[in-house]
C-alpha cells in the first residue's frame, strides 16, 4: 500500500460513506485481493498457506490461521524480512528502559524507525505482537476520530470545549490502548498539550488530582477504572464534567455503563477491539456495534469455521484487518461469540452491526468425582454481584476446586466480614452446581488490576 497522507485517510473515510452496497462490496473484494496477493508474494508463512490458492479465490477459500500458527512461525509471518522476534524483544527492552528512566525522544522512538509495536496482554495465553505501520495507525485514528464518538454532538462538543482527551489505560507495556493512544497523538492534527495518557494502576487520588487539573472534553479508559472515577465523581472529589466518555479494553455491563452515565450526566460509548486486529467496530447512538467494514472483514463461523447466519451466535469469529501489510493478519481466529445483524439501525449506519454474546473461553471447569462442571464466567460472576456488603471483589480459581477471593468491603463492612459473606453465597452456588466441598480461602491481596495489562479482571482462572 502506497503512502497515505491524513487528507487522504479523510477522503477514503467520505467517499466510503457516500458509496452503495455494492460498490462497498467490490472495494471490499478489491482490498483483499492486493492484501492477499502482496502477503503470498512477500511472508514465507502466507506463500505456504496459499500455495494452492486458486486464481480467482474467494475469501471462502482462504485457510483461517490461529495465534498458536503466528507465534509458531513468528519471523516467517512478517512481509518485512529485516523483522525478527529478538529485534522486536531488544526493542522492547530498550522501550522500558527509555520510561523508566524518563527518556520522552527514546520512549518514541518506533522499531525500526517505522512501526509501533503492540504487543496482547497474554493474561491468558502467550502474547502475540503484532506491528502497525503509518498507514494503518493514520487510518485507524481518523476512524476514531469519526466513529468513536456515538454521537454527532460528542465530536462537536469535544471540538469545542477545549479539544482535551485524557486515556486511562495501563502504560507499562506495549498494549494496545496504551500505544493506539500514542500514535492518536501523533497522527492526528491537535496539540499534544490537549491529550495526556495516565497510568490505570495509579493510586485514585492521583488520578483525580490530575483529571481535575486537566479538564478534559472526553475520557476514555478501561470500564474497571472508569467504574473507580465514577465513585470519585459522586464523592464529589472529581469535578471534572466531559461531554461523553469512551470505555475500552474491557466488556462493558450494562450496570456499569448506568453507573458510570449516571455519575458523569453524560452518554458512555464503546468499541470492540483487539491488540491483534486493531479496533474492529464502534458503538452507535443505539449501543450498537458497527463493524468498520471499510478497512474489517468479520466473519461469524460455527465451532468447524463454517459461516453463521445473520441472527445467529456464532461459535467464534474470523477477522481480516485489510490495513495489516506489515503482518497480514487474515481470515484470524478470535473465541469471542456474536450475532451478526444486517437489518437497518436507527442511527443511519448502513453498516452491518454485531451483539456481543460472550467468549468461547469464558467458562470455568469444576470437577467433581468423575464428573465435569462447566459453569459460564457470567453465571460465577453474579454471585457476588449484588451483595452489598462487598464493595469490589476478584475471585482466583485454582485446580481442584480450590477458590480464593479478594476482596473490599462496602462502608461498614470489614475485609473480614464481607468474606462470610462471599463464602456463604458461593458455597451455596457451588452446592447447587454439584460441587460439594469446595476450597474458599480470602486472599491476603486486593482486588486490582492485572500488573502488566493494566486490565481489572472480576474473574481469573488459574
Amino acid at each position: 500500500m502506497e503512502k497515505m497522507s491524513l487528507i487522504e485517510a479523510v477522503d477514503q473515510l467520505s467517499e466510503y460513506k457516500k458509496m452503495l452496497p455494492k460498490d462497498r462490496v467490490q472495494l471490499r473484494k478489491k482490498r483483499l485481493y492486493e492484501l492477499v496477493t502482496y502477503a503470498s508474494a512477500n511472508s514465507p508463512l502466507y506463500r505456504d498457506i496459499y500455495e494452492d490458492l486458486p486464481t480467482n479465490f474467494t475469501i471462502q477459500n482462504l485457510p483461517s490461521v490461529t495465534k498458536d500458527v503466528l507465534i509458531a512461525r513468528f519471523d516467517d509471518w512478517s512481509t518485512d524480512r529485516s523483522v525478527d522476534r529478538q529485534g522486536i524483544q531488544d526493542y522492547l527492552n530498550e522501550l522500558s528502559a527509555a520510561f523508566e528512566s524518563g527518556d520522552k525522544k527514546g520512549s518514541e522512538r518506533k522499531y525500526l524507525d517505522k512501526y509501533y509495536v503492540v504487543s496482547s496482554s497474554g493474561t491468558d495465553s502467550e502474547p502475540l505482537i503484532n506491528l502497525y505501520d503509518d498507514n494503518c495507525c493514520r487510518l485507524m485514528s481518523v476512524n476514531h476520530l469519526y466513529r468513536a464518538f456515538s454521537r454527532r454532538e460528542h465530536l462537536w462538543g469535544f471540538l469545542t470545549h477545549g479539544r482535551r482527551l485524557a486515556s486511562i489505560y495501563s502504560t507499562s507495556g506495549a498494549y494496545f490502548f496504551n500505544v493506539f493512544a500514542h500514535f492518536r497523538r501523533s497522527y492526528l492534527p491537535f496539540n499534544k498539550k490537549r491529550s495526556i495518557i495516565l497510568q490505570s494502576q495509579s493510586p485514585t487520588s492521583r488520578l483525580v488530582e490530575t483529571l481535575n487539573s486537566f479538564g478534559p472534553a472526553v475520557i476514555s479508559g478501561f470500564p474497571s477504572v472508569l467504574t473507580r472515577m465514577a465513585d470519585e465523581r459522586i464523592a464529589g472529589r472529581l469535578k471534572v464534567d466531559p461531554v461523553c466518555i469512551i470505555a475500552e479494553g474491557e466488556v462493558l455491563e450494562d450496570d456499569v455503563r448506568a453507573k458510570i452515565s449516571d455519575a458523569f450526566h453524560c452518554d458512555v460509548t464503546s468499541s470492540y477491539s483487539t491488540a491483534e486486529t486493531g479496533v474492529i467496530a464502534y458503538e452507535c447512538r443505539e449501543h450498537h456495534l458497527h463493524i468498520n467494514d471499510d478497512w474489517v472483514i468479520l466473519e461469524p463461523v460455527d465451532a468447524n469455521g463454517r459461516p453463521v447466519p445473520a441472527g445467529i451466535e456464532s461459535d467464534k469469529v474470523l477477522i481480516t484487518n485489510l490495513l495489516s501489510f506489515p503482518q497480514p493478519i487474515i481470515r484470524y481466529e478470535l473465541g469471542d461469540k456474536v450475532i451478526l445483524h444486517e437489518e437497518g439501525c436507527l442511527c443511519g449506519n448502513p453498516s452491518p452491526w454485531i451483539e456481543m454474546a460472550g467468549r468461547s473461553l469464558d467458562q470455568i471447569r469444576f470437577v467433581e468425582g468423575m464428573k465435569e462442571v462447566v459453569v459460564p464466567v457470567a453465571d460465577f460472576d453474579a454471585v457476588l454481584r449484588d451483595e452489598p456488603s462487598i464493595k469490589r471483589y476478584q475471585i482466583i480459581v485454582y485446580a481442584g476446586n480450590r477458590i480464593a477471593l479478594r476482596l473490599s468491603g462496602a462502608r461498614g463492612t470489614d475485609k473480614t466480614m464481607a468474606f462470610f459473606k462471599a463464602e456463604k453465597l458461593l458455597r451455596a452456588y457451588m452446592k447447587s452446581i454439584g460441587i460439594m466441598s469446595p476450597m474458599i480461602t480470602l486472599d491476603k491481596e486486593d482486588p486490582g488490576p492485572d500488573p502488566k495489562s493494566g486490565k481489572y479482571k472480576k474473574i481469573i482462572v488459574e
